[in-house]
């Protein structure tokens, strides 16, 4: 029986084979086209509401965006920490443009904070920290008078800037004689990594290829016995605070492995952590209004905050 089905199967496919023009293909699929920052910065951006000073350094502000039709009561927020490689010349505020004001529409006042970079003068490591904590400190100071929850408020980052909002949310485990610790940081009720580069020890290699630079340089505390211990997430697990990664599946630049190895990491402290690996994205889908890869990530700020 099984004899006579496979011949009757072979039997077919000639058929088919016979009955097709000489040298007939089928057409190839269409290969995915992933958005670089030139199809990013096409997106419409928006203006902010308004922009807050809280520093003399051109880097040391906040744009602040908030919904054009304000619900009653107080805002939900983002903090929105852009990406760039942690350097001045490669990206900055404009980069997130689109999605802070795609989220301010979906109802969050968003608090994108601009911070110095290791190629600027002040940026690195202590200051490109500290202006990240700074930032955020003067949301929690001025919450209330703004109309903002402090009490949900979420960070979202996007690839070097995703390190630093799972950083800001580490803040409280900072050791006390870091110079970076804080008594009381603004703790988020989650955060949104996506395409980061959080291990900076870890990652040291792809970081230095990626980005060019080294984080052991410009990142770490080199006067510390552990010089990443008070700046790479990875060595301030567990932090309490729920984690989402978000993955496109054909990101170049922080591969979806990376992502998957944080969130075990996590996991495995005591934290709560999980990851989307989404098809047909690259690195920048993740903050591109309009995209699978930004619903699920304000999908996952809106639970963190509702």
């Amino acid at each position: 029986m099984a004899a006579r089905a496979g011949r009757s199967a072979w039997a077919l496919l000639a058929l088919v084979l016979a009955a097709s023009p000489a040298g007939s293909q089928l057409p190839a699929p269409a290969l995915p086209q992933p958005m670089t920052v030139r199809s990013l910065a096409a997106l419409p951006q928006p203006e902010p509401a308004e922009t807050i000073r809280y520093g003399e350094a051109e880097s040391q502000v906040v744009e602040l965006f908030l919904p054009r039709q304000r619900p009653e009561g107080l805002l939900p927020a983002v903090v929105l920490v852009h990406g760039g490689c942690w350097q001045a010349k490669v990206a900055g505020r404009e980069l997130v443009r689109p999605a802070a004001g795609a989220l301010a529409q979906k109802g969050f006042a968003v608090w994108s904070i601009g911070y110095r970079r290791v190629d600027e003068e002040g940026g690195g490591f202590p200051g490109t920290y500290a202006d990240v904590a700074s930032a955020i400190d003067l949301l929690a100071a001025q919450a209330a008078d703004r109309g903002i929850d402090s009490g949900r408020v979420a960070f979202l980052g996007h690839s070097a800037g995703a390190h630093l909002a799972l950083w800001a949310a580490a803040r409280h485990r900072l050791p006390k004689e870091s110079p970076l610790a804080a008594a009381s940081p603004l703790r988020p009720k989650g955060v949104v990594a996506v395409g980061g580069l959080v291990d900076l020890e870890g990652e040291a290699a792809l970081i230095r290829d990626v980005c060019g630079v080294d984080p052991a340089e410009s990142l770490a505390n080199r006067d510390a016995e552990k010089p990443f211990a008070e700046t790479s997430p990875v060595g301030l697990l567990p932090t309490g605070v729920p984690v989402t990664l978000v993955h496109g599946i054909y990101d170049g630049v922080a591969y979806p492995a990376l992502g998957l190895a944080h969130a075990q990491r996590a996991r495995r402290a005591g934290d709560r952590a999980e990851i989307f690996v989404v098809p047909n994205s690259g690195h920048f889908e993740g903050i591109a209004p309009g995209t699978r890869a930004f619903d699920i990530v304000a999908a996952a700020l809106e639970g963190f905050t509702r």
